[in-house]
Protein backbone atom coordinates (compact mmCIF):
# COMPACT_ATOMS: atom_id res chain seq x y z
CA UNK A 1 0.00 0.00 0.00
CA UNK A 2 1.65 3.38 -0.72
CA UNK A 3 2.39 6.51 1.27
CA UNK A 4 -0.72 8.16 0.61
CA UNK A 5 -3.16 5.61 1.34
CA UNK A 6 -1.55 5.10 4.49
CA UNK A 7 -1.69 8.64 5.18
CA UNK A 8 -5.52 8.64 4.05
CA UNK A 9 -6.15 6.12 6.43
CA UNK A 10 -4.64 7.04 9.94
CA UNK A 11 -6.55 10.82 8.76
CA UNK A 12 -9.32 8.55 8.82
CA UNK A 13 -9.07 6.63 11.88
CA UNK A 14 -8.21 9.70 13.88
CA UNK A 15 -10.77 11.65 12.68
CA UNK A 16 -13.32 9.11 13.48
CA UNK A 17 -11.62 7.93 17.26
CA UNK A 18 -11.68 12.12 17.91
CA UNK A 19 -15.40 12.63 17.17
CA UNK A 20 -16.55 9.33 18.87
CA UNK A 21 -14.24 10.36 21.82
CA UNK A 22 -15.81 13.85 22.12
CA UNK A 23 -19.28 12.40 22.29
CA UNK A 24 -18.38 9.95 25.13
CA UNK A 25 -16.06 12.03 27.66
CA UNK A 26 -13.61 10.23 29.44
CA UNK A 27 -14.18 6.77 28.35
CA UNK A 28 -10.32 5.68 29.10
CA UNK A 29 -10.23 2.31 31.38
CA UNK A 30 -7.24 0.89 33.62
CA UNK A 31 -7.41 -1.64 35.56
CA UNK A 32 -5.26 -1.90 38.37
CA UNK A 33 -3.47 -5.25 40.43
CA UNK A 34 -6.45 -5.96 42.33
CA UNK A 35 -8.31 -6.08 39.33
CA UNK A 36 -10.69 -3.23 39.57
CA UNK A 37 -11.43 -0.73 36.80
CA UNK A 38 -10.99 2.65 37.04
CA UNK A 39 -12.81 5.06 34.44
CA UNK A 40 -11.33 8.14 33.21
CA UNK A 41 -8.94 10.01 30.88
CA UNK A 42 -5.08 9.22 29.88
CA UNK A 43 -2.91 12.11 30.48
CA UNK A 44 0.39 10.49 29.15
CA UNK A 45 2.61 7.75 30.70
CA UNK A 46 6.34 8.67 31.29
CA UNK A 47 9.28 7.68 33.62
CA UNK A 48 7.00 4.60 35.00
CA UNK A 49 4.47 6.63 35.67
CA UNK A 50 0.74 7.14 34.41
CA UNK A 51 -1.49 10.49 34.90
CA UNK A 52 -4.68 9.13 34.73
CA UNK A 53 -7.77 11.83 35.11
CA UNK A 54 -11.07 10.89 36.66
CA UNK A 55 -14.60 12.34 37.17
CA UNK A 56 -14.74 11.57 40.87
CA UNK A 57 -11.25 11.22 42.46
CA UNK A 58 -9.53 13.76 40.52
CA UNK A 59 -6.12 13.07 38.98
CA UNK A 60 -4.54 9.82 39.90
CA UNK A 61 -1.15 9.15 39.76
CA UNK A 62 -0.57 5.42 38.91
CA UNK A 63 2.94 3.21 38.44
CA UNK A 64 2.98 1.44 35.46
CA UNK A 65 4.83 -1.64 36.67
CA UNK A 66 1.51 -2.46 39.10
CA UNK A 67 -1.59 -2.11 36.12
CA UNK A 68 -2.99 -4.92 34.85
CA UNK A 69 -4.08 -3.70 31.38
CA UNK A 70 -5.14 -0.21 29.57
CA UNK A 71 -7.84 0.53 26.95
CA UNK A 72 -8.44 3.64 25.84
CA UNK A 73 -10.92 5.73 23.03
CA UNK A 74 -8.44 8.36 22.16
CA UNK A 75 -5.75 8.14 19.62
CA UNK A 76 -2.38 7.64 21.34
CA UNK A 77 1.33 8.00 20.45
CA UNK A 78 3.18 5.37 22.19
CA UNK A 79 7.09 4.51 22.46
CA UNK A 80 8.91 1.33 24.15
CA UNK A 81 11.90 0.97 25.57
CA UNK A 82 14.01 -0.17 21.81
CA UNK A 83 12.50 3.52 20.39
CA UNK A 84 10.07 2.02 18.22
CA UNK A 85 6.95 4.56 17.81
CA UNK A 86 3.38 3.33 17.26
CA UNK A 87 0.20 5.06 16.47
CA UNK A 88 -3.28 4.15 17.34
CA UNK A 89 -5.72 3.14 19.92
CA UNK A 90 -5.13 0.84 23.14
CA UNK A 91 -7.19 -2.23 23.30
CA UNK A 92 -7.66 -4.88 25.40
CA UNK A 93 -4.78 -8.13 25.30
CA UNK A 94 -3.55 -10.18 27.72
CA UNK A 95 -2.49 -8.97 31.18
CA UNK A 96 0.34 -6.67 31.39
CA UNK A 97 -0.09 -6.90 27.49
CA UNK A 98 -1.89 -3.71 25.80
CA UNK A 99 -2.67 -3.94 21.66
CA UNK A 100 -1.97 -1.24 19.77
CA UNK A 101 -4.77 -0.78 16.73
CA UNK A 102 -3.53 1.05 14.45
CA UNK A 103 -4.79 2.08 10.82
CA UNK A 104 -3.66 -1.12 9.50
CA UNK A 105 -2.72 -3.43 11.60
CA UNK A 106 -2.97 -4.22 15.57
CA UNK A 107 0.38 -4.80 17.93
CA UNK A 108 0.97 -6.82 21.33
CA UNK A 109 3.36 -5.11 23.16
CA UNK A 110 4.11 -6.08 26.79
CA UNK A 111 3.24 -2.79 29.65
CA UNK A 112 6.94 -3.72 30.65
CA UNK A 113 8.71 -2.47 27.27
CA UNK A 114 6.28 0.65 27.06
CA UNK A 115 7.91 3.92 28.70
CA UNK A 116 5.82 6.47 27.40
CA UNK A 117 2.15 7.35 26.44
CA UNK A 118 0.89 10.33 24.88
CA UNK A 119 -2.55 11.27 23.58
CA UNK A 120 -2.75 13.05 20.31
CA UNK A 121 -3.94 16.48 19.88
CA UNK A 122 -3.60 16.96 23.88
CA UNK A 123 -3.11 20.85 24.56
CA UNK A 124 0.42 22.84 24.69
CA UNK A 125 0.08 23.64 28.16
CA UNK A 126 -1.03 19.97 29.21
CA UNK A 127 2.17 18.90 28.26
CA UNK A 128 3.84 20.77 30.13
CA UNK A 129 6.17 19.88 33.47
CA UNK A 130 7.85 21.85 35.80
CA UNK A 131 9.31 21.98 39.44
CA UNK A 132 10.90 24.96 40.96
CA UNK A 133 12.88 24.56 44.28
CA UNK A 134 14.28 27.47 46.70
CA UNK A 135 16.91 26.66 49.54
CA UNK A 136 18.20 29.56 51.92
CA UNK A 137 21.50 27.98 54.55
CA UNK A 138 22.87 30.36 56.90
CA UNK A 139 26.03 29.45 59.68
CA UNK A 140 26.59 31.99 62.26
CA UNK A 141 29.88 31.08 63.38
CA UNK A 142 31.11 31.95 59.91
CA UNK A 143 28.17 34.64 59.08
CA UNK A 144 28.06 32.85 55.99
CA UNK A 145 24.24 32.75 54.06
CA UNK A 146 23.70 31.13 50.58
CA UNK A 147 20.44 31.91 48.62
CA UNK A 148 19.58 29.21 45.82
CA UNK A 149 17.25 29.08 42.99
CA UNK A 150 16.52 26.23 40.45
CA UNK A 151 13.62 26.11 37.97
CA UNK A 152 13.16 23.70 35.24
CA UNK A 153 10.40 23.47 32.54
CA UNK A 154 9.71 20.26 30.14
CA UNK A 155 8.10 20.35 27.07
CA UNK A 156 7.93 16.47 26.48
CA UNK A 157 6.68 14.19 23.05
CA UNK A 158 7.55 10.90 22.38
CA UNK A 159 9.71 11.66 19.55
CA UNK A 160 10.85 15.19 21.66
CA UNK A 161 12.16 17.06 24.38
CA UNK A 162 12.63 20.85 25.11
CA UNK A 163 13.85 22.06 28.16
CA UNK A 164 14.52 25.53 30.09
CA UNK A 165 16.83 25.51 33.05
CA UNK A 166 17.62 28.44 35.29
CA UNK A 167 19.82 27.98 37.91
CA UNK A 168 20.73 30.67 40.73
CA UNK A 169 23.10 31.19 43.75
CA UNK A 170 24.15 33.58 45.86
CA UNK A 171 26.80 33.47 48.72
CA UNK A 172 27.40 35.80 50.66
CA UNK A 173 29.98 36.25 53.93
CA UNK A 174 30.01 39.04 56.85
CA UNK A 175 32.62 39.35 58.70
CA UNK A 176 35.18 42.33 58.75
CA UNK A 177 34.20 43.05 55.69
CA UNK A 178 30.77 41.79 53.47
CA UNK A 179 31.90 39.85 50.15
CA UNK A 180 29.04 38.40 48.13
CA UNK A 181 29.85 35.82 45.15
CA UNK A 182 27.03 34.78 42.53
CA UNK A 183 26.98 31.84 40.20
CA UNK A 184 23.70 31.72 37.60
CA UNK A 185 22.86 29.66 34.41
CA UNK A 186 20.09 29.70 32.18
CA UNK A 187 19.68 26.69 29.35
CA UNK A 188 17.28 26.54 26.39
CA UNK A 189 17.98 22.42 24.96
CA UNK A 190 16.33 20.72 22.16
CA UNK A 191 16.26 16.93 22.12
CA UNK A 192 15.16 14.87 19.54
CA UNK A 193 15.08 11.31 19.15
CA UNK A 194 15.65 10.43 15.30
CA UNK A 195 16.57 6.92 15.18
CA UNK A 196 14.83 4.22 17.95
CA UNK A 197 18.49 4.57 20.05
CA UNK A 198 19.74 7.42 19.16
CA UNK A 199 19.12 11.05 19.39
CA UNK A 200 20.55 14.75 18.65
CA UNK A 201 20.46 17.79 20.48
CA UNK A 202 21.16 21.55 20.56
CA UNK A 203 21.51 23.93 23.28
CA UNK A 204 22.16 27.58 24.02
CA UNK A 205 23.87 28.38 27.58
CA UNK A 206 24.15 31.82 29.14
CA UNK A 207 26.00 31.38 32.53
CA UNK A 208 27.99 33.50 35.15
CA UNK A 209 30.52 32.50 38.09
CA UNK A 210 31.78 35.38 39.98
CA UNK A 211 34.21 32.55 41.96
CA UNK A 212 36.12 31.33 38.55
CA UNK A 213 36.44 34.94 36.92
CA UNK A 214 33.45 34.42 34.95
CA UNK A 215 30.79 37.81 33.93
CA UNK A 216 29.85 35.82 31.35
CA UNK A 217 29.69 33.12 28.94
CA UNK A 218 27.34 32.98 25.70
CA UNK A 219 27.51 29.11 24.50
CA UNK A 220 25.84 26.96 22.03
CA UNK A 221 26.49 23.45 21.53
CA UNK A 222 24.75 20.40 19.32
CA UNK A 223 25.19 16.37 20.75
CA UNK A 224 24.72 13.46 18.89
CA UNK A 225 24.28 10.22 20.52
CA UNK A 226 22.39 6.75 22.03
CA UNK A 227 20.05 6.22 24.51
CA UNK A 228 21.28 3.45 26.34
CA UNK A 229 18.54 2.94 28.92
CA UNK A 230 14.75 4.36 28.55
CA UNK A 231 13.09 2.13 31.00
CA UNK A 232 10.34 2.57 34.11
CA UNK A 233 13.03 3.37 36.48
CA UNK A 234 15.69 4.89 34.87
CA UNK A 235 16.80 6.77 31.38
CA UNK A 236 20.81 7.41 30.46
CA UNK A 237 22.13 9.03 27.56
CA UNK A 238 25.57 9.58 26.83
CA UNK A 239 26.77 12.23 23.81
CA UNK A 240 29.22 13.89 22.03
CA UNK A 241 29.58 17.18 19.97
CA UNK A 242 30.85 20.84 19.08
CA UNK A 243 30.45 23.89 21.19
CA UNK A 244 31.36 27.39 20.76
CA UNK A 245 31.49 30.30 23.05
CA UNK A 246 32.05 33.84 23.80
CA UNK A 247 33.61 34.71 27.32
CA UNK A 248 34.01 37.96 29.19
CA UNK A 249 35.92 37.83 32.06
CA UNK A 250 36.91 39.89 34.90
CA UNK A 251 39.32 42.93 34.30
CA UNK A 252 40.01 41.21 30.79
CA UNK A 253 39.76 40.80 26.95
CA UNK A 254 36.63 38.75 26.06
CA UNK A 255 38.13 35.86 24.05
CA UNK A 256 35.84 32.81 21.24
CA UNK A 257 36.82 29.18 21.98
CA UNK A 258 35.72 26.22 20.53
CA UNK A 259 35.45 23.58 22.27
CA UNK A 260 34.07 19.78 21.80
CA UNK A 261 31.35 17.96 24.38
CA UNK A 262 30.91 15.25 25.98
CA UNK A 263 27.54 14.59 27.90
CA UNK A 264 26.42 12.02 30.39
CA UNK A 265 22.67 12.41 31.71
CA UNK A 266 21.33 9.81 34.32
CA UNK A 267 17.76 9.61 36.04
CA UNK A 268 16.32 7.32 38.50
CA UNK A 269 13.10 7.28 39.82
CA UNK A 270 11.27 5.60 42.27
CA UNK A 271 6.95 5.78 42.90
CA UNK A 272 6.70 3.65 46.18
CA UNK A 273 6.25 6.25 48.89
CA UNK A 274 7.87 8.34 49.30
CA UNK A 275 8.23 8.84 45.72
CA UNK A 276 12.26 9.87 45.19
CA UNK A 277 14.32 10.88 41.86
CA UNK A 278 17.74 11.11 41.29
CA UNK A 279 19.23 12.97 38.54
CA UNK A 280 23.12 13.15 37.49
CA UNK A 281 24.48 15.05 34.73
CA UNK A 282 27.65 15.61 33.50
CA UNK A 283 29.34 17.93 31.03
CA UNK A 284 32.97 18.01 29.48
CA UNK A 285 34.40 20.33 27.64
CA UNK A 286 38.59 19.99 26.36
CA UNK A 287 39.10 22.88 23.94
CA UNK A 288 39.64 22.80 20.91
CA UNK A 289 41.33 26.25 20.08
CA UNK A 290 43.09 26.26 23.48
CA UNK A 291 44.89 23.21 23.89
CA UNK A 292 45.18 22.23 27.07
CA UNK A 293 42.48 23.63 28.71
CA UNK A 294 39.56 21.68 30.09
CA UNK A 295 36.37 22.57 31.63
CA UNK A 296 33.95 20.54 33.31
CA UNK A 297 30.07 20.87 35.16
CA UNK A 298 28.60 18.07 36.75
CA UNK A 299 25.43 18.61 38.57
CA UNK A 300 23.28 16.20 41.15
CA UNK A 301 20.25 15.96 42.71
CA UNK A 302 17.97 13.69 45.33
CA UNK A 303 14.49 15.44 45.71
CA UNK A 304 11.80 13.51 48.09
CA UNK A 305 8.33 14.11 48.14
CA UNK A 306 7.25 15.10 51.49
CA UNK A 307 3.85 15.76 51.00
CA UNK A 308 1.38 15.90 47.33
CA UNK A 309 3.77 18.15 44.95
CA UNK A 310 5.96 19.35 47.39
CA UNK A 311 9.33 17.91 47.70
CA UNK A 312 12.41 18.09 49.63
CA UNK A 313 16.01 18.36 47.19
CA UNK A 314 19.19 18.06 48.05
CA UNK A 315 21.25 18.99 45.16
CA UNK A 316 25.43 19.91 44.62
CA UNK A 317 27.32 21.49 41.99
CA UNK A 318 30.97 21.25 40.68
CA UNK A 319 32.66 23.61 38.27
CA UNK A 320 36.37 23.26 36.93
CA UNK A 321 38.24 25.59 34.69
CA UNK A 322 41.95 24.64 33.90
CA UNK A 323 42.57 28.17 32.38
CA UNK A 324 39.63 30.29 33.68
CA UNK A 325 39.36 33.87 32.09
CA UNK A 326 41.25 35.69 34.26
CA UNK A 327 44.61 33.74 35.53
CA UNK A 328 43.79 35.38 38.57
CA UNK A 329 40.97 33.39 39.63
CA UNK A 330 39.85 29.87 41.37
CA UNK A 331 40.00 27.39 39.36
CA UNK A 332 37.06 25.35 40.55
CA UNK A 333 33.86 26.10 42.56
CA UNK A 334 31.77 23.96 44.36
CA UNK A 335 28.57 23.78 46.93
CA UNK A 336 25.97 21.62 48.20
CA UNK A 337 22.58 23.24 48.81
CA UNK A 338 18.81 21.95 50.55
CA UNK A 339 15.76 22.90 49.47
CA UNK A 340 12.17 22.65 48.93
CA UNK A 341 10.40 22.50 46.11
CA UNK A 342 7.15 22.64 44.37
CA UNK A 343 6.51 20.30 41.17
CA UNK A 344 3.68 21.27 38.83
Amino acid sequence: MNLAVRIIATAAVALSISTVAAAQGRTDVVTIANGDRITGEVVRLERGQLEFKTDDAGTLYLEWDKLLSLVTGRLVEVVTTDGRTFLGTVGRDADRSIAIIGALDTESLAMSDVTEIAPIGRSFWRKLDGSIDVGFNFTRSSEVSQLNLNWDLVYRRPGFQARLNTSFTQTTQRNEEEHSDERGSVEASYLRYRWPRWFVGGAARAETNESLGLVLRSQVAGVIGPRLVNSNRAQLTVGAGLAFNDEQGVDVEATQNLEAIVTFRHSFYTYDSPKTNTDVSLQYYPSLSNAGRHRLQLDASAKRDIYKDLSLTVSGFYSLDSRPPNPESERYDLGLMVSAGWTY
